[in-house]
C-alpha cells in the first residue's frame, strides 16, 4: 500500500514536531537554501543567521549573492570573465 502525500497533514505534522530541513543550494558561504523534507516547505537563512521563509525577495537575493560568489571565486582562480 502507498501512503497519499498530503500538504495540509504534513504542515500540521511540521507545526507539532518541527521541520526536517535539508540544504537544497548553498548560496556562498554563510547563506543557504533548505527544504523541509515533510512537508516541501522552503527556507533560508538571512544576513543575521535567522531561518526565515523563502519568498520572491529573499530568492533575488540569493541569485544576487549567488553570481557575486561565483565572481569571486573565478577572480580568486585567475579566471577571468
Amino acid at each position: 500500500m502507498s501512503k497519499s502525500f498530503s500538504p495540509i497533514k504534513a504542515a500540521a505534522i511540521c507545526s507539532f514536531t518541527g521541520h526536517k530541513l535539508q540544504v537544497t543550494h548553498q548560496v556562498n558561504d554563510r547563506i543557504q537554501e533548505m527544504c523541509c523534507v515533510k512537508c516541501g516547505k522552503q527556507m533560508t537563512t538571512n544576513i543575521y543567521g535567522n531561518i526565515v521563509p523563502l519568498n520572491d525577495q529573499y530568492s533575488r537575493i540569493n541569485r544576487a549573492l549567488n553570481d557575486l560568489a561565483v565572481k569571486k571565486n573565478r577572480r580568486e582562480l585567475g579566471f577571468y570573465s
